[in-house]
């Protein structure tokens, strides 16, 4: 019997593309084992589901993962539709806290680009203007241990009334209140300085900056002679200091 064919179509959409930044290392220095768990655990931080904010839980966007890929889409609404508060706004907190919790936790670098553009999903794929976009900012864009937030993002926001909470300017703020403007002129998320704010105990702050301190140190010493990944490693240095740097200025 003839069934009828879904009619597939593109939405528009908050896409997020992340991998393991260092993959190959791994895979030329760790165990089929080892390399099995850096994968799991990276999937399970980033599954959109697990995470919880001040404004909601996530809800189960669509999500995809290969190797150490994983795909985050949430669908935004058309015109008329239930509008999407703060949903951005959401998707970049959590990748604050997946980036703090897997460098912290598993030693773990990542590599990605957050972009709003058209997608579909067809028998379990996603594909799209949007999906080319991301996989653009991650590995040509990004090129180190940072998630970078499309122009094109900004474009949008400004938009689309649906994914406010408050007037625009308000929104604008807070949105760039999660980012930092880099040497290049991209936008990422600001890890390091937002997950001072989000700690249930403060206090833990400066502990944190100086485990970051100590990986950093570590990496720049183990891959000084690797022209591929130390520059890496010295852009999270410049990265660390500038942050130092701004509390510092900060609190005078």
């Amino acid at each position: 019997m003839n069934q009828k064919r879904r009619s597939v179509s593109y939405e528009p959409s908050i896409l997020t593309y992340i991998d393991i930044l260092g993959f190959q290392e791994l895979i030329r220095t760790k165990t089929a084992n080892d390399i099995s768990r850096s994968i799991r655990v990276v999937k399970e931080a980033v599954e959109p589901f697990r995470f919880k904010n001040t404004l909601s839980e996530i809800p189960r966007e669509d999500f995809l993962n290969f190797s150490d890929l994983c795909i985050i889409r949430k669908p935004l609404p058309r015109e008329g539709g239930l509008s999407a508060p703060g949903e951005l706004h959401s998707q970049i907190l959590h990748m604050v806290h997946v980036q703090t919790n897997l460098l912290f936790d598993e030693g773990i670098l990542l590599r990605g680009g957050i972009t709003i553009g058209d997608v579909a999903r067809s028998y379990g794929q996603l594909f799209g203007p949007a999906v080319v976009r991301a996989y653009v900012l991650e590995s040509k864009v990004a090129r180190f241990p940072r998630v970078v937030v499309g122009e094109e993002v900004f474009d949008q926001f400004k938009e689309n009334p649906a994914l406010w909470v408050h007037d625009l300017d308000t929104e604008m703020r807070t949105l760039k209140g999660l980012l930092r403007r880099d040497f290049d002129g991209e936008y990422f998320v600001d890890y390091l300085s937002v997950i001072e704010d989000e700690l249930d105990n403060p206090e833990e702050y400066p502990s944190l900056l100086d485990r970051h301190q100590e990986f950093i140190e570590e990496g720049i010493t183990q891959y000084k002679n690797d022209a591929s990944i130390l520059p890496k490693y010295k852009w999270l240095r410049e990265y660390h200091r500038h942050t130092v740097a701004r509390l510092k200025n900060r609190k005078r």
